[in-house]
């Protein structure tokens, strides 16, 4: 929630990147799931007799029966790094971008529109700043089980060698076109629930919500937010896996573009518009869970920062 502009923001980067561990370590069989649903061309249907993955609890089955429970957090290592990164450098952002937008006119008495600035601009840099981690993780839950990459260190190498260190940022442009939305509507969406909720209770705007109130708002901004950018998210994927059809053998037809636009004439020619939104449902499941989790730990742990570290036991039940 919106501090008050005198507080403190040195905390905000340790608590961002415990935070984005965290959360990391929780949701990652959410994020191969849906990894896995976004990057197929075939059809996602119960019916369906070409596709490998139909269904969310058929394709839990699947990888859980070819690849094993391990399988569930494959990337997970890069993604701790990117979550750690990224959690530290968005939540540093914002609360700098905040502090020093409270002190320009034009947003005078037009808070939601800061916190969405101020969301829009952390995303966008923290998005460049992990993006390189971002392909890595992607071609690690996307390739076969005894595919190209035998960790993360192995990815970098192997795609600088082959591909340059343009292939280190395949999909930049659709990252920072939905992060910049979507981190600003997250950020948006979770203060002006929080308003709310605390004038239908009548808190005072400066009390802290308690832990069930402010997941509700993080699950609630995470819903809305990735329901609107979701086709370039799955745009993002599909870019990052070009030039690595050697590695996805078993995973059907290979998806193929150059850059944005075509991916998505693409996607609506071959797949219908509905091919956009491949894999909705377990985004928009692991978004509300994720947004929870995320905004409540890290409102949680940077007020018990604030407050000089009490015991966390108490802060976070």
């Amino acid at each position: 929630m919106d501090r008050p502009k005198e507080k403190d923001v040195r905390y905000t980067g340790l608590a961002g990147g415990i935070t984005g561990c965290t959360t990391r370590s929780l949701c990652q069989p959410f994020d191969v799931i849906k990894i896995r649903l976004q990057l197929q061309v075939e059809p996602i249907h119960s019916r369906s007799s070409t596709s490998k993955y139909r269904t969310i609890p058929q394709t839990i089955a699947t990888v859980y029966r070819e690849e094993g429970i391990l399988a569930f957090w494959k990337g997970h290592n890069a993604s701790q790094v990117l979550s750690m990164a990224q959690g530290m450098a968005q939540f540093t952002f914002y609360e700098r971008f905040n502090k020093v937008l409270r002190e320009m006119a034009i947003f005078e008495g037009h808070d939601r529109a800061r916190n969405f600035v101020c969301g829009a601009f952390s995303g966008s840099f923290a998005t460049f700043m992990v993006m390189p981690l971002d392909v890595i993780k992607t071609r690690l839950v996307s390739q076969d089980p005894d595919g190209g990459y035998r960790n993360a260190f192995h990815a970098v190498s192997s795609i600088y060698r082959h591909e340059g260190l343009r292939g280190l940022y395949r999909g930049l442009g659709p990252a920072i076109m939905q992060t910049a939305p979507l981190t600003g509507g997250q950020f948006m969406f979770y203060n002006l629930f929080g308003d709310v909720i605390k004038r239908l209770k009548k808190v005072p705007q400066e009390d802290m919500l308690g832990s069930t109130e402010l997941m509700i708002c993080g699950a609630l901004s995470g819903f809305c937010t990735k329901l609107i950018v979701y086709p370039l998210d799955l745009v993002k994927r599909r870019l990052q896996i070009q030039g690595f059809s050697n590695g996805r053998k078993t995973y059907g037809k290979h998806f193929v573009c150059k850059h944005l636009l075509q991916c998505m004439y693409r996607v609506v020619r071959k797949e219908g518009m509905l091919g956009l939104y491949k894999g909705l449902s377990s985004s928009l499941l692991k978004a509300a869970i994720t947004s929870a989790i995320f905004f409540t730990f890290y409102d949680k742990l940077l007020y018990s920062f604030l407050k000089g570290l009490p015991q966390m036991g108490h802060v976070i039940l």
